[in-house]
């Protein structure tokens, strides 16, 4: 199989270790050869440092392509590969910063046939598999509470542009949201409440918010960016409470006691690699579409119908 990696920053690297334990033909598409040339020779992979456009005009194309770039260019590289013909496309989260972006990759991706997954890595954790198999052995989850608490002073510190921390919510916040609803059931009815503003996130500094998913399951939010915290999730389930702070574990509460316990998971992949990327490239490459991964289509409802109601985007 041949891939293009559509990128050479940070996130491109953590995938470049991925693909490259999986032997299969990688070339790294980027603009900026100090980058890409070190990558590429790093992971024995070809490097074209000419950029995307014109790696559609001149090379052939790949049986898939990972695209690992700023958030605020995700959406434009990705219309590009779609319209191109490049038949399954990882598209680093959240896809686009607005629904707008977004439907773009979707439109060009149904016009020629190309399959865009979200890369939502979260739900590729070993912790998450084990909290996936619990649930499904219960049945049924009766309520979840999670938060997506964020640096709110370190994130005002960083040079990413201030579109980006604009949508802060979605470009970052969602990898909690989406594991919350991917786990108990996407949201059927909910009230929303959101205040306040910061510097550099005008539409709201501190989101809460109640309701039922459709599978019958309670459901609360909080996340107060004024002050100190982190992201968290806890599922009630009949007979045990399942937390997830931090995500990359799990521990439990048994019904009967008030003693939280660490499950012992096989984290091995989550710690070779950057957490649940193995797997989900695993998943991604597969012959057979992967439940677990976030179809564009999907995304773009969930930016419509619950992300943005969240943060009064």
């Amino acid at each position: 199989m041949s891939i293009w990696l559509i990128g050479a920053g940070p996130m491109a690297a953590l995938h470049a270790a991925v693909l490259d334990s999986m032997q299969v033909d990688v070339t790294v598409v980027a603009t900026s050869a100090t980058r890409a040339q070190p990558l590429a020779e790093k992971h024995s992979m070809r490097a074209y440092t000419h950029g995307l456009e014109r790696a559609l005009e001149n090379l052939p194309l790949p049986d898939a392509a990972v695209v690992a770039l700023p958030v605020d260019k995700l959406a434009a590289a990705a219309e590009k590969l779609a319209a191109a013909g490049v038949r399954k496309i990882l598209l680093e989260k959240p896809g686009g910063l607005t629904s707008d972006e977004l439907l773009l990759v979707l439109t060009a991706a149904k016009s020629t046939g190309s399959y865009v997954a979200i890369a939502y890595n979260r739900r590729f954790f070993a912790s998450v598999i084990e909290a996936r198999r619990r649930i499904a052995a219960a049945g049924n989850v009766l309520s979840v509470n999670f938060e997506f608490c964020e640096d709110a002073p370190r994130i005002a510190a960083l040079p990413t542009p201030d579109r980006i921390k604009e949508n802060w919510v979605l470009a970052n916040s969602t990898h909690v949201i989406d594991l919350a609803f991917h786990l108990c059931g996407q949201p059927s009815e909910w009230t929303c409440d959101t205040k306040g503003s910061l510097s550099w996130h005008s539409r709201g500094a501190d989101f809460r918010g109640f309701g039922q998913t459709v599978d019958g399951a309670r459901f609360s939010y909080f996340a107060d960016w004024r002050g100190p915290g982190r992201w968290g999730l806890e599922i009630i389930l009949a007979d045990e409470r399942l937390i997830l702070r931090p995500m990359e574990k799990l521990a439990i509460m048994a019904r009967g006691s008030f003693e939280t316990l660490p499950v012992e998971i096989d984290d091995t992949l989550d710690k070779k690699f950057k957490p649940g990327l193995y797997l989900q490239m695993k998943a991604f490459l597969s012959e057979e579409p992967d439940a677990n991964l976030v179809t564009a289509e999907q995304q773009l409802n969930a930016i419509n119908c619950i992300y943005n109601r969240i943060a009064n985007y």
